[in-house]
C-alpha cells in the first residue's frame, strides 16, 4: 500500500508556477531523496506535500486520505516537516523542544503530561541525545541542534516525515551521523521518509528511491538498486554536466 501518494501537483508563488505535472508514490520504511539544481523547485514540494504550500492543482494522500481536507491539527499527526533552518533563537531546554512536537495531540489549554515528558526521554535515547536533555538548546553543535529536531518529529509520530535539507549547515562527520540516523528511524518504524539534499552521493548511500527535478518538473524517479552505472552516468551527467561514476564497496560514487 502506497503510504504517500502525489498526483498532479502543480504549485508556486504569486501566480508563478514552481513545479508542474509532479506524481509519485512512496511506500513505508523508504526514504526517497529529492535532487535537483538550485530553484528546481524541491523545497517548494516538500512544502506542498506538508500542507504548508496549497497547490494551484492536484491533490496529496496519505493511507489515501487527502490531506488538504485535513484540519492543521489533523494533519500534523501524519506529516511532520523539519525545514532548512530550525527558528529557535531562544534560550530553552532541549526536553523543551522536543515536547514541541507533541502540541497536535494537546488540546488548546492543555500542556504536555509527565507520560510525555517520559516519552521524549526515550525519543532522546533513541538517537543518542538523552544526557543532553537539559541543556541549553542554543549552546549545542549544529548536528546535535539537527538530531533534537528529529527527535521534535519523532514524538510527533506522523507517517510521513520530510526533511529540506537537513545536512546543509553540517561538518562531514556530522552529515553522515544525521543522515545515518533518519535512514534508521524511517526503516525501523516503517515510516515513509522525503528528504531534500545537494549532494547526489549521500542520496546513493542512505535512500532507497531517487526522484531528480529539472526545471519543475521530474526528469526522472527511480529505485537505487534497480540501476546500473550506465543509467546514472546519464542522468546525472544531464543534470550536473561532466561527471564520473565510479563503483566502491558495491556502491556507486558521483565525482565530478
Amino acid at each position: 500500500m502506497n503510504l504517500l501518494k502525489v498526483e498532479n501537483i502543480k504549485a508556486g508563488y504569486g501566480g508563478k508556477t514552481i513545479i508542474d505535472d509532479i506524481n509519485f508514490s512512496t511506500q513505508p520504511g523508504e526514504l526517497t531523496a529529492l535532487l535537483g539544481l538550485n530553484g528546481t523547485g524541491k523545497t517548494t514540494l516538500l512544502k506542498v506535500i506538508s500542507g504548508l504550500l496549497k497547490p494551484m492543482d492536484g491533490k496529496c494522500f496519505v493511507k489515501e486520505e487527502d490531506i488538504y481536507k485535513l484540519k492543521e491539527k489533523e494533519r500534523a499527526k501524519h506529516i511532520s516537516y523539519m525545514p532548512q533552518r530550525n527558528s529557535i533563537i531562544y534560550n530553552t531546554k532541549v526536553i523543551e523542544i522536543v515536547l514541541m512536537g507533541i502540541t497536535p495531540y494537546l488540546g488548546v489549554f492543555d500542556t504536555p503530561s509527565k507520560a510525555h515528558r517520559e516519552l521524549a526521554y526515550e525519543i532522546l535515547k533513541i538517537v543518542g541525545m538523552e544526557s543532553f536533555s537539559q541543556k541549553n538548546f542554543l549552546h549545542l553543535s549544529e548536528g546535535q541542534k539537527q538530531l533534537i529536531i528529529i527527535s521534535r518529529s519523532l514524538i510527533q509520530n506522523a507517517e510521513i516525515m520530510l526533511f529540506d535539507e537537513p545536512d546543509s549547515a553540517l561538518d562531514f562527520t556530522n552529515k553522515h551521523m544525521v543522515l545515518s540516523k533518519i535512514k534508521e528511524v524511517v526503516s525501523r518504524d516503517n515510516k515513509c521518509g522525503i528528504i531534500t539534499l545537494h549532494d547526489p552521493n549521500y542520496a546513493l548511500s542512505y535512500c532507497d528511491n531517487i526522484i531528480i527535478l529539472n526545471e519543475g518538473r521530474i526528469f526522472t524517479q527511480f529505485r537505487k538498486q534497480e540501476v546500473d552505472r550506465a543509467f546514472l552516468y546519464k542522468t546525472f551527467t544531464h543534470i550536473y554536466g561532466k561527471i564520473e561514476v565510479l563503483k566502491h564497496k558495491e556502491k556507486f560514487v558521483i565525482v565530478r
